[in-house]
């Protein structure tokens, strides 16, 4: 990070020190890549910034990326004094996601294919494992990366046989996708889930509300911590969870669905 982000005594910001885009490892590759010229000044400028972000999201041990398109186009675009994106000068996410595509076709990176899950019916996130060229191009000392990953890897997966090789290696980032996949999955499943909830109180008044929270509680909340409750205390937690779900004093109910 340090060989492409200085900090300007000056202002006291942080800003780019060195143009990726313009080493040569790009001339030399262009045509395997299947370019027929320079990159344009937009482009070298999106490829200068985005370096930088990805080391930030990198894992340490797999060098695996979570691509949120929509996020990186935002921290990419220029900001307004109150840090909102200028919409006349936003970068979109069809840039980013051509733009990663054209990274890998230079071998900085693998894109690997989208996984569908056909329980909520909804492609995974995309993630990108950034390669060895990728740090090289960045002016890392790969000797010393590959043995702090080697490290990382033999900590996070104590008792595999020939830890940091490449078999480790590719078992790190099959645990790691598997983790994310599930992480995605629980939150889906739990957004659904409070969704119909909402969605069921949303019509009662609000002692009817209050009731039906308290029940659903006393079904589905630790019997530990409940049995460590008083009244007040179960009376507040109903209210918490009504206000997590925008359900609390300012909401009124919604009118039934007319019988057709």
């Amino acid at each position: 990070m340090n060989n492409l982000v200085m900090k300007d005594k000056a202002t006291g910001q942080r800003r780019l020190r060195r143009s990726v885009s313009s080493d040569p490892y790009f001339v030399f590759l262009r045509k395997a890549a299947g370019r027929a010229r320079n990159f344009r000044p937009e482009r070298r400028a999106l490829i200068d910034s985005l370096f930088p972000l990805l080391i930030q999201r990198a894992d340490l041990g797999s060098w695996v990326v979570t691509v949120n398109i929509s996020r990186l186009a935002a921290e990419l675009s220029p900001k307004d004094v109150n840090g909102n994106v200028v919409f006349e000068t936003s970068v979109t996410a069809s840039r980013i996601s051509r733009l990663l595509q054209e990274l890998a076709r230079f071998g900085l990176c693998e894109l690997p294919e989208l996984e569908w899950d056909p329980v909520e019916s909804y492609w995974m996130p995309r993630h990108l494992v950034l390669t060895d060229r990728f740090w090289q191009l960045c002016g890392v000392n790969m000797d010393k990366l590959l043995k702090q990953r080697n490290k990382r890897l033999e900590a996070e997966h104590e008792g595999i046989i020939d830890a940091g090789s490449y078999e480790s290696l590719k078992l790190a980032r099959s645990k790691w996708y598997d983790r994310m996949r599930m992480a995605t999955l629980t939150y889906r499943r739990e957004k659904a889930a409070c969704e119909k909830k909402r969605k069921h109180l949303g019509r009662m008044p609000l002692d009817a509300r209050r009731n039906s929270m308290a029940s659903w509680l006393i079904k589905t909340h630790p019997n530990h911590e409940l049995r460590n409750m008083d009244h007040q205390a179960f009376d507040r937690l109903i209210w918490q969870r009504l206000n997590q779900l925008e359900l609390g004093l300012g909401w009124e109910p919604v009118a039934p669905d007319p019988i057709q």
